[in-house]
């Protein structure tokens, strides 16, 4: 399932670049060699995946979309949130530490490579609920506020937040 993921975000991505690509290249214009496609998509799935990622690796730095109102890295479980936030805490491979979104604008996230364990702290209004959706648009799991989220929560199956 995280694979899954992984390749729908990378493949999402690609789709958004090379549509921002063909909008302002000519229609007439095609590369001239085999090696300009191999470069052309060489770019695409390094602008797709960050600044991080590098062909041939294969840790990625989990991310959220549209972007979180603060993003911050803690070494350790712990971690505080402000009132009225919904803030998420998914591992991050590439940094060695736990990536924490705080999602305070009401909407829906959509999460890209959170294909590990992590949690939540629901510190919004009392009684606000957030909601975790699954790749078919299921709630998979669902947090009245104020609550925080059970032992080593599972992000494999979480493919968007709905924060209120």
């Amino acid at each position: 399932m995280a694979l899954h993921r992984k390749v729908a975000g990378l493949i999402a991505g690609v789709s958004l670049v090379v549509g921002g690509l063909l909008a302002t290249t000519p229609a007439h214009a095609a590369p001239s060699d085999d090696r300009a496609v191999s470069t052309t998509t060489q770019a695409v799935r390094t602008s797709a995946a960050g600044a991080e990622h590098k062909l041939g690796a294969t840790a990625t730095s989990p991310s959220i979309s549209p972007a979180a109102k603060r993003v911050r890295y803690v070494t350790n479980g712990s971690y505080s949130c402000p009132y009225g936030t919904l803030c998420a805490r998914v591992w991050d491979p590439t940094r060695g530490k736990y990536k924490v979104f705080d999602l305070y604008y009401c909407n829906t996230y959509s999460l890209s490579y959170w294909g590990s364990s992590g949690g939540f702290y629901n510190n919004q209004t009392t009684g606000t609920v957030a909601k975790f959706y699954n790749s078919t648009g299921g709630v998979y799991h669902s947090s009245t506020a104020y609550s925080v989220a059970p032992s080593w929560f599972n992000w494999d199956p979480v493919w968007k937040i709905e924060n209120c």
